[in-house]
Order: structure tokens, then sequence, then C-alpha cells
């Protein structure tokens, strides 16, 4: 649990600024505690950290808090040597996602645009409600554990998430025995012979706003299984969600996606561990 601070435990904090923050021995910032924020006092926080940054390096040279669609409209024909078209921005790998939902157990899946795939993390949060909306959060130190295993031939245009199951969207949720057992009963009723296998899967997308982020997410998701947009969109709309990582413009798309289409991409076995 945390709580927000009044006047003087603000400032107490403030004055000692780099040991509250617990800043890394060589890390060279200015935490924001100096200001002493107190505008909200004795309001109670859950906290679930996760790594508001997780991803790989760009094809060409980004401020990794540009790495991502949203953001990354502030480069465009900036007047600086980080400048890019609209065009060279897709050169990005949305390493920089603020979803709360990358989090301890989940399993993120990342495009690989240079030799290495050079993974990096960092802006861990205390906690973030879906959107980040201040446009800040409880940012924080702290010590993350990754185990990196590579795809060989997996073609991705984005980051794919497989959530711990609490995350999932009701809709996207493996079923149980039970929900398969009334499903059956249904398909003999109305003479249907097979039943799609499927299992939760999360694009990310991003771009200027939330709708420009959807379109990606969608567009990503139907590019990787071969299907159309449309389908995707039926799908997130009746097995998933399409849900907010960061506003103004990041976002899941997530929808259960029949076994086949994973096993063709080589992911089946990958998922069915993340979630059976």
């Amino acid at each position: 649990m945390g709580i927000t601070l009044n006047k003087d435990g603000a400032e107490k904090v403030a004055n000692d600024a780099k040991n509250y923050m617990n800043t890394p021995e060589n890390s060279i910032q200015n935490p924001v505690v100096t200001f002493a924020p107190h505008d909200l006092v004795g309001t109670m926080a859950r906290l679930r950290p996760f790594l508001g940054q997780l991803g790989t390096t760009p094809s060409r040279p980004l401020p990794d808090s540009h790495n991502a669609g949203d953001f990354g409209q502030a480069l465009i024909d900036a007047p600086h040597d980080y400048s890019v078209s609209k065009e060279q921005l897709e050169d990005r790998t949305d390493g920089h996602m603020d979803i709360n939902r990358v989090r301890d157990g989940a399993i993120l899946l990342c495009p690989v645009k240079v030799p290495g795939g050079g993974v990096y993390v960092g802006d861990m949060h205390a906690m973030q409600g879906n959107g980040e909306i201040a446009g800040h959060t409880t940012d924080v130190s702290g010590i993350v554990s990754l185990e990196v295993n590579v795809i060989k031939g997996l073609d991705l245009e984005g980051p794919v998430l497989l959530p711990v199951v609490e995350d999932l969207p009701y809709l996207a949720k493996p079923f149980s025995e039970h929900e398969k057992q009334e499903a059956l009963k249904l398909s003999k009723e109305w003479g249907v012979t097979e039943l799609e296998e499927s299992y939760p899967i999360s694009f990310v997308g991003s771009g200027a706003d939330l709708n420009e982020a959807t379109t990606n997410g969608m567009e990503r998701a139907a590019n990787l299984f071969d299907i159309t947009v449309p389908e995707v969109m039926n799908r997130a709309t009746i097995t998933g969600a399409i849900e907010i990582g960061r506003h103004p413009g990041v976002v899941t798309v997530t929808f259960l996606a029949p076994k086949k289409y994973l096993e063709d991409k080589g992911l089946l076995d990958i998922v069915k561990n993340q979630y059976i």
C-alpha cells in the first residue's frame, strides 16, 4: 500500500530526494519529488509494479521516451537531430508502452529490428490505471529479472503481449470445462460440427491518437495471421476487447485466436504454456 503525503512529509522527501527515490548510483536525474508535490493528501493506493518501458531497439536512433506512435509524433519534422518523417517513425518498436499489464508473470514478444535485438527496460511504475491519464504516475526504482528467448522466423510489426490470466478481458479468458460443455451442447443443437480451439493474445498498437492506435493494433494482428481487419474487429468484439495502455495513443487489441493461427506462426506452445 501507499499513501500521498502532506506538505511536511513531501518536503522531507524533497530534501533527501535521491535517497527516497533510491536512484541507481550512476543515475543522473532530477527526481520530481524535489518539487514537494502535495495536492492530494492522505489518498491510499494499491501498489502493482510494472515496466513502462520494455522492448527492443528501433532500427533508427530514437529517444526511448519517444519510441511509440503517440509520443513519437513530437519527432516528426522536429528541429533537432532526432527529427524523423512520418514514414521513418515506422522504424519504432513501441518499447515505451506504459501498459500496466506488462508486469510480473506476463510474456512480451518483441519485434527485432537490429542485430542482437537490443532488449532494454526502464520507467518502472509503482502503479497505474489504464490510460495514465494524468500524464505521469509513481515512478520508482527496482530490480528486474527477465528471461529472454529467441523465436526464429517470426516477423512481428510490433509487440505482442500475453498477460497473466487475471489481466485478460473477461471475454478473452480461457474457457473452463463447464463452458466448453455448454458450447458443445449448443453446437449439437444447431448442427455446428466443429468448435474452434482458441487462446488469448494481445497485440500492441500505437498511433497519434487512440483511433490510430486501435487501427494499428488490428492491422498488426491481421498481417501476422494473414486475415482481414474486419475479422480481427469481430473477434475482438465477441472474444476480447480494446484496452487503453496509455492515452493519447497506445492500446492492446485482445482476442481469442484459433489454434491453427498460432500453430502456423510457431506461437502455439508459448501461448498454451502461459494459459494452461
